[in-house]
């Protein structure tokens, strides 16, 4: 399958920076939200993003004006789906979110087209339900911020085809990622092990054995990580985190996915990261 026309659905965070990357690999992108100026927004954070990488001189000015150009902003479904080769699906985590655009999507795109979803937590076989194209649906789970991070899941649900796990993987490597295939499971294999990690970081700010500031020092400089836990929640954002952790408890009942109070409540305060301005760093660091 030649892939040519692809359709990002979302414009926020995940799904400009999703639209960024593909178009950086020379393909046209068609980045579809539900408002303008949520389309303006992510046009901006490309365009701001782009900006860094040509003050670095990663990339000239030329160069970064012929990416955006890549780009396409739209509010109209059809207009940005129906001569898509590959879709990605980027909108909120939760799949009574994600499944009626799917279904709309599924109305629109031709049959030869594969749709992912980006979902972190959510199971692939779930959301292929809303569809009519199991074998062509597939996970492909990026991680943020997506310019920087090399990681694709590829995650393969039981219906998922070899042929669109292969085109799916080929596609992945085209972008400069590394793609791994994965089996549909509750978080899949990263967010597993990172929830369960972020979930005891949170205990132990709960238990106030240690401050935001010193368990991600601790994270850092003994696992050598370029970022600690608070940070990485403060980036993803505390209530997608919530999400997710709250999606893979409710799938499995293992105790340790359950989220820790503390971050429910910084949730309900609004401190929900650098999206909003707010977050763990405003909330608990020194003085």
């Amino acid at each position: 399958m030649d892939i040519k026309k692809v359709c990002v659905v979302g414009a926020g965070t995940m799904g400009s920076g999703i639209a960024q990357v593909v178009a950086q690999s020379g393909y046209e992108v068609a980045m579809l939200d539900i408002r303008q100026e949520l389309i303006d927004r992510g046009m901006g954070g490309i365009s701001n993003s782009l900006g860094r990488m040509v003050k670095k001189g990663t990339i000239q000015q030329a160069d970064a004006d012929q990416i955006l150009a890549r780009v396409k902003g739209t509010t109209d479904m059809k207009e940005a789906a129906k001569a898509a080769d590959y879709v990605i699906e980027a909108v909120f985590e939760r799949a009574d979110v994600k499944q009626p655009v799917l279904r709309q999507l599924e109305e629109i795109c031709p049959e030869r087209t594969i749709i992912a979803s980006n979902t972190s937590s959510i199971p692939i076989s779930l959301l292929s339900s809303a569809t009519k194209r199991p074998d062509k649906f597939i996970g492909m789970h990026f991680f943020n911020p997506v310019a920087m991070m090399r990681l694709i899941e590829v995650v393969k649900s039981l219906l998922t085809s070899d042929e669109t796990v292969r085109i799916s993987v080929d596609f992945g490597k085209s972008l400069g990622k590394e793609p791994v295939v994965v089996k549909d499971s509750p978080g899949f294999v990263a967010n597993r092990i990172i929830n369960a990690a972020g979930n005891e970081a949170l205990k132990i700010l709960q238990e106030d054995l240690a401050d935001v500031e010193d368990i991600d020092k601790i994270c850092k400089l003994a696992f050598n990580w370029p970022i600690g836990l608070f940070e990485m929640i403060d980036l993803a954002g505390a209530d997608v985190v919530l999400d997710m952790a709250d999606s893979i408890y409710q799938q499995t009942g293992w105790e340790r996915y359950k989220a820790a109070p503390i971050l429910r409540r910084i949730v309900e305060s609004g401190y929900v990261g650098r999206k909003v301005g707010k977050g763990f760093y405003t909330m608990f660091t020194k003085g």
